[in-house]
């Protein structure tokens, strides 16, 4: 599986490639399948990447801070001694991810696949609804937003909600 957003080894990130996603999402060219065990256990390696004592990866918030540590020390390196982030910043990805579904009735993980990336997200097809959080998550680190996660998930979540209540018969 290809990371979301492609670096080089220098650690600089290919913005063009965050973009080219989105637009590719945006415009519903994307196909979805079920995650195969690999690529699953693949996601859980990477929880475990993120998982310290202390550390609840069920919480927006302690995962938002992950973000924010992570982050906040990339930019602060100097250009020549950053890592590549793309293993972080998939890994944040999958624990953001997982708050989603955590807090959305019908949401499960997909892989989202076309002739040029592969991606994971979560889909919601009670409310015809996919959210891409690796990308999400890529887009901030590289404008370095730090303090954005809470508001992502609050906003995302209350945004399916709304569009299930609008499908119920006698609602919206």
């Amino acid at each position: 599986m290809k990371l979301s957003a492609r670096a080089t080894l220098t650690g600089r990130i290919d913005t063009a490639a965050v973009r080219e996603r989105t637009a590719i999402a945006e415009e519903g060219h994307v196909d979805l399948r079920t995650p195969s065990p690999v690529e699953l256990v693949w996601m859980e390696e990477l929880r475990v990447h993120l998982r310290a004592p202390g550390v609840d990866l069920t919480s927006v918030a302690a995962v938002s801070d992950l973000f924010d540590e992570y982050c906040a020390a990339w930019h602060a390196a100097p250009e020549g001694e950053r890592w590549n982030p793309n293993y972080v910043i998939t890994a944040l990805g999958v624990a953001l991810g997982d708050t989603l579904l955590a807090r959305s009735p019908g949401a499960h993980w997909q892989v989202a696949v076309d002739a040029r990336i592969t991606t994971v997200a979560v889909r919601n097809d009670l409310c015809h609804s996919t959210v891409f959080p690796v990308d999400a998550v890529a887009r901030r680190w590289i404008s370095c937003e730090l303090g954005w996660m809470d508001r992502f998930v609050e906003e995302t979540t209350t945004s399916l909600h709304l569009s299930l209540a609008r499908d119920v018969p006698g609602r919206g």
